[in-house]
């Protein structure tokens, strides 16, 4: 079976990150627990809608986290690929959704269900993503999102037929975990004894990127692409071959 990877477009967090690049305390004082994508974010996801129809095999599910950001990201896929957005809780950004106290993150529960249900007709969601949220744990550890990692590359494999091309939004330090859980399984437990933000290695991963993994039994991988964002130099939305990423998004 193939897994389509797709970090989700700019969200305002991320855009925030370049505009307090001197001033990383005007960062954590601004950014909020769950970002809608900007303007140009919105440009980036239809021109990802754009170009995904075309792609090569053509995904046969699309899903997406409970968070605002992806569910806006793909609806322009569900609408070009005529597919239903199915929500899965477990597949939200480490490490999970936050506010800052001044002192450090908090988790809050996330966005109500009925708010991320306008975004469009297509999404589907899992009984656990309710009105009052759908994240009701402690903050996220590195190692208990290496950890989640290894079970959605399990989970891809045994909840999906070998034909299925599964397409998912994700987000950009849970996707370099899951591509890492895929690639190297032996280096990717070791992740999880560092800081977030701190790995000695990564998959830098730009917004509306995506990366084509064909996955077999026993293991077996190929890579067929890693952080392909064509689409964008289509479009004008960037000039060269990469478009620029957020590094390691820690808890961004």
């Amino acid at each position: 079976m193939h897994l389509l990877l797709i970090r989700h477009a700019q969200s305002a967090n991320n855009a925030l990150v370049t505009e307090t690049a001197e001033n990383p305390e005007g960062y954590l004082s601004t950014r909020v627990a769950d970002p809608s994508i900007t303007a140009l974010g919105v440009e980036q996801a239809e021109a990802l809608g754009a170009w995904i129809g075309g792609v090569d095999p053509r995904p046969t599910r699309l899903y997406c986290s409970p968070m605002r950001r992806t569910i806006e990201t793909a609806a322009p896929i569900a609408e070009a690929l005529d597919l239903p957005l199915v929500v899965e809780d477990f597949l939200y950004e480490r490490p999970g959704p936050t506010d800052w106290n001044g002192h450090g993150f908090s988790a809050v529960p996330g966005t109500p269900r009925s708010e991320l249900a306008a975004i469009t007709g297509r999404v589907r969601f899992p009984e656990t993503v309710t009105e009052r949220g759908w994240y009701f744990q402690d903050v996220e550890t590195t190692r208990q999102a290496a950890a989640r990692a290894a079970r959605i590359r399990d989970w891809v494999l045994e909840a999906h037929d070998p034909d299925d091309v599964v397409a998912i939004v994700a987000h950009g330090a849970i996707g370099a975990l899951l591509l890492s859980a895929i690639l190297a399984p032996q280096r990717q437990e070791s992740l999880g004894g560092y800081a977030a933000g701190t790995e000695p290695w990564w998959f830098n991963l730009a917004n509306t990127s995506t990366s084509m993994i064909e996955m077999g039994p026993a293991g077996a991988t190929e890579v067929h692409w890693i952080n392909r964002v064509d689409h964008l130099v289509v479009a004008g939305l960037v000039t060269g071959a990469s478009a620029h990423a957020t590094g390691n998004p820690g808890t961004r």
